[in-house]
C-alpha cells in the first residue's frame, strides 16, 4: 500500500510539473514576496523550505508535510527591518485536530515604505504606501509509517497606491523519514496558481518552483546537515549579464568564455543550498548556511564580501524560544531577523 501511494504521488508530480513550468514561463511572475524567508530559523539556514521535521511553527509552514502533533499549539512572530525603509512581519500558529490532521496558519506582511505621489511635471501631491499580504492555511498528515503528505492554501493581496491585485496559490509537499529518523527527504511543488485580479490587463503567474531536499542527523555528533535543490524547472538560471558566470576577463584584458566544465559546475551549484545546525542540547542551537547562487549574484568584484553566507542562533527557555539570524545579501547591508516563539499549554519538555 505504501509503495502504491508513493507511486501515485510521483505520477502526480510528473503529470503536473510540465504544465506548470510552461504556465510559469508564459509571462512574468508576480508576488516575488513568496520567495522571502518567513522566520529567523529559515534565514539562518538560507533555505527556501524545510526538508523534514522541525520544532518551529513558522519553518513548518514552508513544508506542510512536516506538520505533526509535536508542533501542537506553537505560535511565533517575526520582524525584519529590510532595506531602504521596508520591513517585514510574519505570524504563525500550528494546531492538531485529532483525526483531521495537523494544521498551520500564517500571515506574512511586507511594507515597502512610503513614496511620494507626483504629477507628470514633478509636483508632489502626497504620499502613498506599497504593501503585500500573504495568508496561509496548511494541512499535514501521516499517510503511512514513514510517509507524510501536506498542502497549503495561500491567498495573496497587494495594495500599491490606488492599485490592487489578488492571487491564489497552493503548495503540495511530501516527506519520507527513515526508520531511525536520521535521514529525512522532502519534495514540494511550490506556488501553484496565478493572479485572480491584476494591476493591469495582463494576469501574471506566481513564481512556481519545484524543490527537493534532504536532512541528515549525525548519530554521534550534535549536527544536522541540510541540502536543498530549487529552481528545478530550468537548468541554466544564471543571470543574463554577459559577464556574470558566462565570461571572464583575462590578464591580457580580453574577454574569454568559461570552459564547459566550469560552466556546468556553475549551473549546477546555483540550484543548491547547504546548511548545518549545531545542536549541543535542547535549549541552544547555531545555524550556518551557504548559497552559491546568492554568492555569484551579489558578490562585489575585487572586494571582500560575505554574500551567500547566512547564520543564526536560537535559545529556548521553558515554553519560549528566541531566534536571531542574518543573511549576508550584499556589502550594502544585511537584514536582521528576529523570531519569538511560544508554545501554549506545554510542559516545555
Amino acid at each position: 500500500m505504501k509503495i502504491r501511494k508513493i507511486l501515485i504521488l510521483l505520477c502526480a508530480v510528473v503529470t503536473i510539473a510540465p504544465s506548470l513550468k510552461a504556465q510559469s514561463e508564459a509571462g512574468n511572475d508576480a508576488f516575488a514576496v513568496l520567495n522571502l524567508y518567513n522566520s529567523a530559523q529559515m534565514t539562518a539556514r538560507g533555505l527556501n523550505f524545510m526538508p523534514g521535521f522541525t520544532h518551529d511553527a513558522s519553518s513548518a509552514l514552508t513544508n506542510p508535510s512536516s506538520l505533526n502533533a509535536s508542533l501542537n499549539n506553537m505560535a511565533s512572530v517575526t520582524y525584519t527591518n529590510l532595506f531602504a525603509g521596508a520591513f517585514q512581519g510574519a505570524l504563525a500558529f500550528t494546531h492538531t485536530f485529532n483525526t483531521l490532521g495537523n494544521f498551520g496558519f500564517g500571515l506574512q506582511y511586507i511594507n515597502y515604505g512610503s513614496f511620494q505621489l507626483t504629477e507628470p511635471n514633478g509636483d508632489v501631491t502626497g504620499k502613498f504606501s506599497v504593501n503585500d499580504f500573504m495568508f496561509s492555511v496548511s494541512w499535514g498528515m501521516q499517510i503511512e509509517k514513514n510517509l507524510y503528505f501536506g498542502a497549503t492554501f495561500k491567498p495573496l493581496f497587494s495594495a500599491y497606491e490606488s492599485y490592487s491585485s489578488f492571487a491564489i496559490g497552493f503548495d503540495l509537499a511530501a516527506t519520507y523519514v527513515t526508520n531511525d529518523k536520521q535521514w529525512q527527504f522532502s519534495g514540494i511543488l511550490k506556488n501553484i496558481g496565478r493572479q485572480v485580479s491584476s494591476f493591469g490587463s495582463v494576469r501574471d503567474t506566481l513564481p512556481f518552483d519545484i524543490m527537493i531536499g534532504a536532512s541528515k542527523r549525525l548519530a554521534h555528533a550534535p549536527l544536522i546537515i541540510y541540502i536543498v535543490a530549487d529552481k528545478l524547472t530550468k537548468w541554466d538560471i544564471r543571470q543574463t549579464d554577459a559577464l556574470d558566470g558566462k565570461q571572464s576577463v583575462g590578464i591580457d584584458g580580453k574577454i574569454k568564455d568559461d570552459n564547459k566544465f566550469s560552466a556546468f559546475l556553475d549551473k549546477g551549484f546555483r540550484h543548491l543550498h547547504f546548511a548545518v545546525d549545531i545542536v549541543p542540547n535542547d535549549v541552544f542551537y547555531l545555524s550556518l548556511g551557504y548559497s552559491w547562487r546568492q554568492r555569484q549574484e551579489m558578490k562585489v568584484d575585487d572586494a571582500f564580501s560575505l554574500a551567500g553566507i547566512s547564520y543564526g542562533i536560537g535559545i529556548k527557555y521553558r515554553n519560549y524560544t528566541l531566534n536571531y539570524a542574518r543573511n549576508e545579501y550584499h556589502n550594502y547591508g544585511a537584514p536582521n531577523y528576529i523570531t519569538l516563539g511560544y508554545t501554549i499549554n506545554s510542559t516545555g519538555k
